[in-house]
Protein backbone atom coordinates (compact mmCIF):
# COMPACT_ATOMS: atom_id res chain seq x y z
CA UNK A 1 0.00 0.00 0.00
CA UNK A 2 1.42 3.39 -0.85
CA UNK A 3 1.95 6.05 1.85
CA UNK A 4 -1.19 7.99 2.80
CA UNK A 5 -1.35 11.57 4.09
CA UNK A 6 -4.51 11.20 6.11
CA UNK A 7 -7.21 8.81 7.20
CA UNK A 8 -9.52 9.75 4.32
CA UNK A 9 -6.97 8.62 1.72
CA UNK A 10 -6.32 5.52 3.77
CA UNK A 11 -9.98 4.51 3.54
CA UNK A 12 -9.69 4.39 -0.24
CA UNK A 13 -7.28 1.48 0.06
CA UNK A 14 -9.24 -0.58 2.58
CA UNK A 15 -11.44 -3.52 1.45
CA UNK A 16 -14.40 -4.77 3.47
CA UNK A 17 -16.67 -7.76 3.00
CA UNK A 18 -19.97 -6.86 4.69
CA UNK A 19 -21.00 -10.49 4.38
CA UNK A 20 -18.59 -11.26 7.23
CA UNK A 21 -20.87 -9.47 9.70
CA UNK A 22 -24.04 -10.82 11.33
CA UNK A 23 -27.30 -9.69 9.77
CA UNK A 24 -29.62 -7.84 12.15
CA UNK A 25 -33.40 -8.14 11.70
CA UNK A 26 -35.73 -5.27 12.65
CA UNK A 27 -38.85 -5.94 14.69
CA UNK A 28 -42.29 -4.77 13.45
CA UNK A 29 -42.21 -1.86 15.91
CA UNK A 30 -38.75 -0.79 14.78
CA UNK A 31 -39.87 -0.98 11.14
CA UNK A 32 -42.84 1.34 11.86
CA UNK A 33 -40.60 3.85 13.66
CA UNK A 34 -38.05 3.74 10.87
CA UNK A 35 -40.79 4.30 8.25
CA UNK A 36 -42.15 7.34 10.11
CA UNK A 37 -38.67 8.86 10.49
CA UNK A 38 -38.17 9.25 6.74
CA UNK A 39 -40.36 11.51 4.60
CA UNK A 40 -40.70 11.48 0.83
CA UNK A 41 -39.31 14.92 0.02
CA UNK A 42 -35.93 15.52 -1.53
CA UNK A 43 -34.29 17.02 1.55
CA UNK A 44 -34.99 13.94 3.62
CA UNK A 45 -33.57 11.65 0.91
CA UNK A 46 -30.38 13.72 0.91
CA UNK A 47 -30.11 13.47 4.70
CA UNK A 48 -30.66 9.72 4.44
CA UNK A 49 -27.84 9.45 1.93
CA UNK A 50 -25.37 11.40 4.07
CA UNK A 51 -26.43 9.47 7.14
CA UNK A 52 -25.52 6.23 5.42
CA UNK A 53 -22.14 7.61 4.39
CA UNK A 54 -21.45 8.75 7.96
CA UNK A 55 -22.43 5.34 9.30
CA UNK A 56 -20.04 3.58 6.91
CA UNK A 57 -17.24 5.98 7.90
CA UNK A 58 -17.78 5.36 11.62
CA UNK A 59 -17.84 1.61 11.01
CA UNK A 60 -14.58 1.87 9.12
CA UNK A 61 -12.87 3.83 11.91
CA UNK A 62 -14.08 1.23 14.40
CA UNK A 63 -12.63 -1.57 12.30
CA UNK A 64 -9.35 0.24 11.80
CA UNK A 65 -8.87 0.65 15.54
CA UNK A 66 -8.90 -3.14 15.93
CA UNK A 67 -5.87 -3.63 13.65
CA UNK A 68 -2.21 -2.67 14.03
CA UNK A 69 -2.57 -0.32 11.10
CA UNK A 70 -5.69 1.17 12.61
CA UNK A 71 -3.98 1.74 15.96
CA UNK A 72 -1.28 3.86 14.36
CA UNK A 73 -3.86 5.92 12.51
CA UNK A 74 -5.89 6.34 15.69
CA UNK A 75 -2.80 7.48 17.59
CA UNK A 76 -2.05 10.07 14.91
CA UNK A 77 -5.29 11.90 15.59
CA UNK A 78 -5.00 11.85 19.41
CA UNK A 79 -4.51 15.13 21.28
CA UNK A 80 -0.90 16.19 21.01
CA UNK A 81 -0.57 17.28 24.64
CA UNK A 82 -1.15 13.68 25.78
CA UNK A 83 2.36 12.78 24.64
CA UNK A 84 4.11 15.75 26.31
CA UNK A 85 5.54 15.85 29.82
CA UNK A 86 6.76 19.04 31.50
CA UNK A 87 7.41 18.96 35.26
CA UNK A 88 5.75 21.46 37.55
CA UNK A 89 9.15 22.34 39.00
CA UNK A 90 10.48 23.25 35.58
CA UNK A 91 7.33 25.24 34.84
CA UNK A 92 7.78 27.19 38.08
CA UNK A 93 11.49 27.77 37.46
CA UNK A 94 12.55 25.60 40.42
CA UNK A 95 15.71 23.55 39.92
CA UNK A 96 15.33 21.13 42.85
CA UNK A 97 13.05 18.10 42.59
CA UNK A 98 9.62 19.04 43.96
CA UNK A 99 7.71 16.22 42.26
CA UNK A 100 7.27 14.30 45.57
CA UNK A 101 5.00 17.14 46.77
CA UNK A 102 2.94 17.37 43.58
CA UNK A 103 -0.53 15.95 43.07
CA UNK A 104 -0.49 14.49 39.54
CA UNK A 105 -3.70 15.33 37.66
CA UNK A 106 -2.97 14.63 33.96
CA UNK A 107 -6.44 15.61 32.75
CA UNK A 108 -6.87 16.75 29.13
CA UNK A 109 -9.61 18.95 27.69
CA UNK A 110 -9.98 20.19 24.09
CA UNK A 111 -12.31 23.04 23.18
CA UNK A 112 -12.53 25.37 20.19
CA UNK A 113 -9.29 24.02 18.70
CA UNK A 114 -7.21 24.52 21.88
CA UNK A 115 -5.86 21.52 23.81
CA UNK A 116 -5.02 21.89 27.50
CA UNK A 117 -3.50 19.31 29.85
CA UNK A 118 -3.59 20.13 33.54
CA UNK A 119 -0.41 18.41 34.62
CA UNK A 120 0.24 18.76 38.36
CA UNK A 121 -0.91 20.71 41.41
CA UNK A 122 0.86 21.59 44.66
CA UNK A 123 -1.02 22.65 47.79
CA UNK A 124 0.92 24.83 50.25
CA UNK A 125 -0.42 26.47 53.41
CA UNK A 126 -1.54 29.64 51.66
CA UNK A 127 -0.95 28.88 48.00
CA UNK A 128 -2.23 26.61 45.23
CA UNK A 129 0.19 26.12 42.36
CA UNK A 130 -0.62 24.30 39.15
CA UNK A 131 1.03 23.67 35.81
CA UNK A 132 -0.52 23.12 32.40
CA UNK A 133 0.53 22.32 28.83
CA UNK A 134 -1.26 24.07 25.97
CA UNK A 135 -1.41 23.25 22.27
CA UNK A 136 -2.83 26.14 20.22
CA UNK A 137 -2.60 24.15 16.95
CA UNK A 138 -1.16 27.25 15.28
CA UNK A 139 1.91 29.44 15.87
CA UNK A 140 1.37 32.35 18.29
CA UNK A 141 3.61 34.44 20.54
CA UNK A 142 1.61 34.47 23.78
CA UNK A 143 -1.31 32.48 25.23
CA UNK A 144 -3.40 33.92 28.06
CA UNK A 145 -6.42 32.45 29.86
CA UNK A 146 -8.92 33.88 32.27
CA UNK A 147 -9.69 31.41 35.03
CA UNK A 148 -11.85 30.62 38.06
CA UNK A 149 -10.81 28.39 40.96
CA UNK A 150 -13.10 26.58 43.40
CA UNK A 151 -11.96 25.04 46.70
CA UNK A 152 -14.40 22.59 48.26
CA UNK A 153 -17.15 24.02 46.09
CA UNK A 154 -16.47 27.66 47.01
CA UNK A 155 -15.22 30.07 44.34
CA UNK A 156 -12.11 32.06 45.23
CA UNK A 157 -12.54 35.84 45.08
CA UNK A 158 -10.20 38.80 45.57
CA UNK A 159 -7.09 36.65 45.52
CA UNK A 160 -3.56 37.43 44.43
CA UNK A 161 -1.89 35.38 41.73
CA UNK A 162 1.31 35.16 39.76
CA UNK A 163 2.75 32.91 37.12
CA UNK A 164 5.11 32.22 34.29
CA UNK A 165 4.82 30.74 30.82
CA UNK A 166 6.96 29.90 27.81
CA UNK A 167 7.35 27.84 24.67
CA UNK A 168 8.12 24.14 24.96
CA UNK A 169 9.68 23.86 21.49
CA UNK A 170 10.18 25.97 18.36
CA UNK A 171 6.78 25.12 16.84
CA UNK A 172 5.19 28.25 18.27
CA UNK A 173 2.13 26.23 19.24
CA UNK A 174 3.18 24.33 22.38
CA UNK A 175 3.41 26.20 25.68
CA UNK A 176 3.87 25.49 29.38
CA UNK A 177 2.11 27.58 32.02
CA UNK A 178 2.45 27.75 35.81
CA UNK A 179 0.15 29.65 38.15
CA UNK A 180 0.50 30.39 41.88
CA UNK A 181 -2.76 31.50 43.51
CA UNK A 182 -3.19 32.84 47.05
CA UNK A 183 -5.44 30.58 49.11
CA UNK A 184 -6.17 30.99 52.80
CA UNK A 185 -7.63 28.65 55.37
CA UNK A 186 -6.69 25.32 53.76
CA UNK A 187 -6.43 22.36 56.13
CA UNK A 188 -3.39 20.55 54.79
CA UNK A 189 -4.14 17.41 56.78
CA UNK A 190 -7.27 16.75 54.73
CA UNK A 191 -8.03 16.14 51.07
CA UNK A 192 -9.57 19.15 49.37
CA UNK A 193 -11.75 19.20 46.26
CA UNK A 194 -10.44 21.54 43.60
CA UNK A 195 -12.02 22.76 40.38
CA UNK A 196 -10.00 24.86 37.92
CA UNK A 197 -11.84 26.44 35.00
CA UNK A 198 -9.74 28.06 32.26
CA UNK A 199 -11.78 30.20 29.87
CA UNK A 200 -11.75 32.91 27.21
CA UNK A 201 -8.26 32.40 25.81
CA UNK A 202 -6.35 35.17 24.06
CA UNK A 203 -3.89 34.24 21.31
CA UNK A 204 -1.41 37.06 20.77
CA UNK A 205 0.89 37.34 17.76
CA UNK A 206 2.86 40.55 17.40
CA UNK A 207 0.37 43.40 17.79
CA UNK A 208 -2.66 41.31 16.82
CA UNK A 209 -4.88 39.45 19.28
CA UNK A 210 -7.44 36.72 18.69
CA UNK A 211 -10.00 36.00 21.40
CA UNK A 212 -11.65 32.59 21.59
CA UNK A 213 -14.47 31.52 23.82
CA UNK A 214 -14.01 28.17 25.47
CA UNK A 215 -14.08 26.22 28.71
CA UNK A 216 -11.33 23.95 29.91
CA UNK A 217 -12.55 22.53 33.22
CA UNK A 218 -10.67 20.21 35.58
CA UNK A 219 -11.87 18.64 38.83
CA UNK A 220 -9.74 16.61 41.23
CA UNK A 221 -8.79 16.01 44.87
CA UNK A 222 -5.46 17.21 46.29
CA UNK A 223 -3.52 17.10 49.54
CA UNK A 224 -0.64 19.12 51.00
CA UNK A 225 0.33 17.04 54.03
CA UNK A 226 3.74 15.92 52.66
CA UNK A 227 4.82 19.49 51.92
CA UNK A 228 3.58 20.67 55.31
CA UNK A 229 5.85 18.13 56.99
CA UNK A 230 8.92 19.81 55.45
CA UNK A 231 7.89 23.42 56.22
CA UNK A 232 9.69 25.57 58.80
CA UNK A 233 8.79 28.95 60.30
CA UNK A 234 11.20 31.57 61.69
CA UNK A 235 9.91 34.68 63.56
CA UNK A 236 11.17 38.09 62.39
CA UNK A 237 11.01 41.46 64.16
CA UNK A 238 12.01 44.09 61.61
CA UNK A 239 10.45 47.28 60.19
CA UNK A 240 11.22 49.90 57.55
CA UNK A 241 9.43 53.07 56.39
CA UNK A 242 8.48 54.39 52.96
CA UNK A 243 6.99 57.88 53.11
CA UNK A 244 4.12 57.58 55.61
CA UNK A 245 3.91 53.77 55.51
CA UNK A 246 5.45 51.33 57.98
CA UNK A 247 6.33 47.85 56.70
CA UNK A 248 6.80 45.22 59.42
CA UNK A 249 8.25 41.78 58.64
CA UNK A 250 7.04 39.08 61.04
CA UNK A 251 7.74 35.57 59.73
CA UNK A 252 9.95 33.67 57.30
CA UNK A 253 8.31 30.40 56.23
CA UNK A 254 10.13 28.04 53.88
CA UNK A 255 9.94 24.56 52.35
CA UNK A 256 11.29 22.99 49.12
CA UNK A 257 8.59 24.68 47.01
CA UNK A 258 8.14 28.15 48.54
CA UNK A 259 10.22 30.58 50.58
CA UNK A 260 8.19 33.58 51.80
CA UNK A 261 8.40 36.48 54.22
CA UNK A 262 5.09 37.58 55.77
CA UNK A 263 4.30 40.92 57.35
CA UNK A 264 2.04 43.96 57.70
CA UNK A 265 1.88 47.46 56.24
CA UNK A 266 0.30 50.36 58.08
CA UNK A 267 -0.10 54.07 57.43
CA UNK A 268 -1.60 56.49 54.91
CA UNK A 269 -1.17 55.31 51.33
CA UNK A 270 0.37 57.98 49.10
CA UNK A 271 2.15 56.23 46.25
CA UNK A 272 2.59 52.67 45.00
CA UNK A 273 6.04 51.15 45.22
CA UNK A 274 7.84 48.18 43.78
CA UNK A 275 9.69 46.77 46.80
CA UNK A 276 12.23 44.01 47.03
CA UNK A 277 14.64 42.61 49.62
CA UNK A 278 18.12 41.92 48.33
CA UNK A 279 21.23 40.45 49.93
CA UNK A 280 23.14 37.20 50.34
CA UNK A 281 23.00 33.90 52.20
CA UNK A 282 25.58 32.46 54.60
CA UNK A 283 27.49 30.93 51.68
CA UNK A 284 27.80 34.25 49.85
CA UNK A 285 25.16 33.51 47.18
CA UNK A 286 23.00 36.44 46.05
CA UNK A 287 19.35 36.22 47.07
CA UNK A 288 16.28 38.39 46.47
CA UNK A 289 12.64 38.50 47.58
CA UNK A 290 9.99 40.51 45.72
CA UNK A 291 6.71 41.92 47.03
CA UNK A 292 4.32 39.27 45.73
CA UNK A 293 1.00 40.37 47.23
CA UNK A 294 -0.72 43.01 49.34
CA UNK A 295 -4.15 42.20 50.81
CA UNK A 296 -5.39 44.86 53.21
CA UNK A 297 -2.60 45.15 55.76
CA UNK A 298 -1.11 41.74 54.90
CA UNK A 299 1.98 41.65 52.72
CA UNK A 300 3.98 38.71 51.33
CA UNK A 301 7.51 38.78 49.91
CA UNK A 302 8.36 35.72 47.81
CA UNK A 303 11.79 34.36 46.95
CA UNK A 304 12.89 35.09 43.39
CA UNK A 305 14.70 32.38 41.44
CA UNK A 306 16.78 34.80 39.38
CA UNK A 307 19.89 33.61 41.23
CA UNK A 308 18.82 29.96 41.37
CA UNK A 309 17.22 27.98 44.18
CA UNK A 310 17.78 28.97 47.77
CA UNK A 311 20.52 26.58 48.91
CA UNK A 312 19.50 23.87 51.40
CA UNK A 313 22.76 24.12 53.35
CA UNK A 314 22.59 27.82 54.33
CA UNK A 315 22.27 28.90 57.98
CA UNK A 316 21.27 32.55 57.53
CA UNK A 317 20.05 35.18 55.05
CA UNK A 318 21.03 38.85 55.21
CA UNK A 319 18.75 41.32 53.39
CA UNK A 320 18.25 45.04 52.74
CA UNK A 321 14.98 46.61 51.49
CA UNK A 322 14.89 48.70 48.27
CA UNK A 323 11.98 50.46 46.58
CA UNK A 324 11.04 52.38 43.43
CA UNK A 325 7.79 54.17 42.59
CA UNK A 326 5.35 52.51 40.22
CA UNK A 327 4.93 54.51 36.98
CA UNK A 328 2.25 57.21 37.20
CA UNK A 329 1.89 58.33 33.57
CA UNK A 330 4.89 57.20 31.56
CA UNK A 331 4.12 53.49 31.88
CA UNK A 332 7.83 52.83 32.46
CA UNK A 333 9.15 51.60 35.77
CA UNK A 334 11.80 53.87 37.25
CA UNK A 335 15.29 52.41 37.52
CA UNK A 336 15.90 54.61 40.55
CA UNK A 337 15.63 52.06 43.34
CA UNK A 338 16.68 53.45 46.69
CA UNK A 339 17.53 51.80 49.97
CA UNK A 340 14.60 52.22 52.37
CA UNK A 341 15.84 50.36 55.46
CA UNK A 342 18.82 48.94 57.28
CA UNK A 343 20.35 45.54 56.71
CA UNK A 344 18.89 42.67 58.76
CA UNK A 345 19.62 38.94 59.15
CA UNK A 346 17.33 35.90 59.39
CA UNK A 347 18.95 32.95 61.19
CA UNK A 348 17.64 29.55 60.13
CA UNK A 349 17.09 26.54 62.38
CA UNK A 350 19.06 23.53 61.22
Amino acid sequence: MKDCNNVYELLNYMEFDLGDYDKETLSDLEKQRLKKSFGKNKRQRILKKFGAIAAIFLLTIGLLSQTNLGKSVYAAVQLKVAEISYSIGKSMGIERDIEPYANVVNQIVEDNGIEVKLDSVIIDKDELSFSAIVNTNKPVDIVRFDYDIFINGKKLTNYGAGGRAGEIDDSGSLFFMAYAVDVKGINLNENIDVKIVLKDVRLITGTSEEKRKGKWQFEFTANGSELMATSQSIPIDYSFNIDNQIYTLEEFRFNPVNQKIFGKVKGAFEAGYDIYLKGSDSQGNEVAFYLASVSGEDIVFKYSNIYGDLADEITSITLTPYAAKFPEKSGKMSDDYRQVGEEFTIYLKK
